[in-house]
């Protein structure tokens, strides 16, 4: 190995210096945008507006409601937005979607999405503001979205004069009901259809609060659910050959079902078949007659996602078989996944770098969680907006009974929606 080191002539250190320099001046500028950036965004934040947020958001946590029966959160909302002065209709039951019509539009509307439904989860945490509502909570974070899509509301709304584009606010009931979930309404609504374009953004505890998350293509995988029922004959405990036992036949479909994804599907594809409940008997001593197994089915491909049901339906026949069992599957299909459109996540990461600043905005991994956003028709992109703890321990994921968020990242919330709407104005010629 030669260990000489090639001595730099004169020309190689004046290039050294000139690239230096170069970058240094690159670098100085970015601060300069940068901080050009936070400024202009502080200049239309006003100085109580997190105090403002942070009620909201407490308000909403405090009464968490389920999907389909959010009268309770739709009522607040829409008490707000009538403060504000915002026109609104009632959408699908228990959403609702608002106006803002700039008064320099050209005719091209955004939609901005937030889902406002909670989950049956006991909270445990200890906060003064935790659930007053047994058994229930928001402990995906939708308590959030609502706060945020009201704060992007109000400081819109003082735009209005300037806005040169139509934006509908949509409050969205029932994200959490798979199978029959409020995008598949409230996407016909024809103010939905109206929208040329759709944002929303979900947040995440595991992400660190100042950063977010906004990628091309895959964002988070389709979302399906079975129900499969086991019919047996039922007898006594002791005499188990007089009986045709669906818990052992429910059992040995559990094990068929995972050598699905490891034996059927390629290793490249993200793939998921969990059986997440298994309902049989009550006795010691009666083998039942029936089983109830439930459980959901995800991939981002398309093609593997047609594939599911008949899957299912040629591995419980075969068990059925096997077991002298009846075995049937009802397969419900829910969002498909969400896929961010190339030119919307062109627009936000321009929004997001000047909120989060470009180190900041990251490009983290695709989700197996669904998000029925998805349903929507526009063109769309979803952004994650990192809310997690500087403790790593304090960063409960998405649904835990001690799910919390940094409160901080409101504002950046309501910043990221604004700045995206001034940003996909400029696109079109206009600027605020």
């Amino acid at each position: 190995m030669d260990n000489h080191k090639k001595v730099k002539n004169k020309e190689d250190i004046q290039a050294d210096i000139q690239a230096n320099t170069k970058a240094n001046i690159h670098a100085e500028r970015h601060a300069e945008i940068q901080a050009d950036s936070q400024k202009e965004i502080q200049a239309y934040i006003p100085e109580d507006f997190q105090e403002e947020l942070v009620k909201l958001r407490r308000y909403f946590h405090e009464h968490p409601e389920l999907s389909w029966q959010e009268y309770h959160t739709q009522e607040k909302i829409m008490e707000y937005l009538d403060k504000l002065e915002i026109p609104y209709k009632e959408s699908c039951k228990t959403g609702v979607i608002a106006t803002i019509q700039g008064k320099k539009s050209t005719g091209k509307v955004i939609g901005i999405r937030a889902d406002i439904d909670a989950l049956p989860v006991t909270e445990l945490s200890d906060c003064p503001w935790k659930s007053k509502t047994e058994g229930l909570m928001h402990a995906c974070g939708h308590d959030t979205h609502i706060t945020i899509l009201l704060g992007t509301a109000k400081l819109l709304k003082q735009m209005e004069e300037e806005l040169t584009v139509t934006v509908k606010l949509l409050f969205q009931p029932a994200e959490e009901c798979i199978e029959d979930s409020g995008a598949g309404y409230m996407k016909e609504d024809p103010e939905a259809l109206s929208c040329d374009r759709m944002i929303a953004l979900h947040i995440w505890s595991k992400l660190p609060a100042g950063t977010a998350s906004l990628r091309y293509g895959a964002v988070m995988t389709a979302t399906d659910t079975f129900d499969i029922f086991v019919k047996g004959k039922g007898g006594h405990g002791a005499l188990p050959h007089q009986t045709v036992d669906p818990i052992v036949a429910g059992s040995e479909l559990v094990m068929s079902l995972q050598r699905i994804v490891s034996r059927e599907i390629s290793p490249l594809e993200p793939a998921v078949i969990s059986v997440t409940s298994f309902s049989s008997g009550n006795a010691y001593n009666v083998i039942p007659g029936e089983a109830h197994l439930k459980g959901t089915a995800r991939t981002f491909n398309p093609e593997i996602r047609k594939q599911y049901p008949e899957i299912l339906n040629r591995v419980t026949k075969g068990v059925a078989e096997a077991t002298r069992t009846e075995i049937s599957v009802d397969y419900h299909l829910g969002p498909p996944p969400m896929i961010n459109d190339t030119a919307c996540v062109d627009t936000g990461r321009r929004a997001a770098t000047k909120v989060f600043g470009g180190e900041n905005v990251l490009d983290w991994e695709p989700q197996m969680g669904g998000e029925d956003f998805a349903k929507f028709k526009a063109p769309k992109c979803l952004l994650f907006l990192g809310a997690g703890f500087p403790e790593e321990e304090l960063r409960y994921p998405q649904h835990s009974p001690y799910f919390a968020i940094d409160e901080n990242v409101l504002k950046l919330g309501v910043a990221y929606f604004v700045e995206y709407v001034r940003e996909y104005q400029k696109e079109l010629g206009k600027i605020l």
